[in-house]
């Protein structure tokens, strides 16, 4: 008798093109599912379904608050998550927090910093801070009641500690990935494939920066010719209205500031 190999599969809430495109690279079948998730009546019989297939899925709350931004600031400020701060200060340092959830346990897979020029991964953060930005994201989490898949989280540092300002169950918008991938190697798509099957992921340790230059002014190289150079690893030309970037390594922030400086002279001008 032949033995069958049980096929992967996993479970998608109005899916992200990037997940669909990593399951079937990865061979993972997607049972997916398009309904409005603030919408608890709508949510309960698919979610039902899903978890009678044997599939991995959140709770039907869970996935309500995480859709709705007003019930994260409530469940942010009802638990006393963050200082009372609302609004933080114009200049206070804004994060972008990544983490991946398996069976209700979170792990924060990286912090990324907005920078005047963009962003850089991983945030240049003290070791003390870093652990106060994990704390409360993983705790907003447990709160809510997430149990599968990944959750992008926005904090802003402020003179009292880390305010939440948003969190959603989803992958962190582009370029954060690519940041993710060339500061340690970790790709973002993948880990989330695999806790939504269940099955936990390595730990992430960036052993190099990667910095994001947000470049909004006309181009004038050609994608081809900015990735051919020094330092640079991945490149999305503008497209739709919306700017382009372009992602590069270094050995520190320093060196990261200095590069894209340099870049965007190259690639846009130095009108800016």
């Amino acid at each position: 008798m032949t033995e069958h190999k049980d096929d992967r599969r996993i479970f998608l809430l109005n899916p992200d093109h990037r997940l669909i495109r990593e399951a079937a690279h990865a061979g993972v079948h997607v049972r997916a599912v398009r309904v409005d998730a603030r919408d608890e009546s709508a949510l309960r019989a698919p979610l039902a379904e899903a978890a009678a297939a044997g599939l991995c899925v959140n709770p039907v709350r869970a996935v309500r608050v995480l859709s709705d931004p007003e019930a994260v600031r409530r469940l942010v400020r009802d638990n006393r998550l963050s200082p009372g701060e609302p609004s933080p200060a114009p200049g206070a340092m804004r994060l972008s927090v990544e983490t991946l959830t398996v069976h209700g346990m979170h792990q924060t897979v990286g912090i990324t910093a907005a920078t005047a020029y963009g962003l850089i991964h991983p945030a240049p953060l003290t070791d003390d801070t870093a652990a106060e930005v994990r704390a409360v994201v993983t705790a907003l989490l447990d709160l809510a009641g997430y149990q599968f898949g990944p959750a992008h989280t926005r904090v802003s540092l402020t003179s009292r500690g880390p305010v939440i300002t948003a969190c959603r169950a989803a992958l962190a918008d582009d370029p954060v990935p690519a940041l993710v991938k060339v500061a340690g190697g970790f790709d973002l798509a993948a880990g989330a494939i695999e806790v939504l099957e269940g099955r936990l992921v390595d730990a992430v340790r960036p052993n190099r920066f990667a910095a994001a230059a947000v470049l909004d002014e006309p181009w004038r190289l050609e994608s081809a010719e900015i990735g051919a150079l020094p330092h640079v690893r991945s490149v999305l030309p503008p497209r739709n209205g919306s700017p382009g970037h372009l992602v590069i390594h270094a050995d520190s922030p320093e060196a990261a500031a200095e590069r894209v400086a340099v870049l965007r002279s190259l690639v846009v001008g130095d009108g800016r």
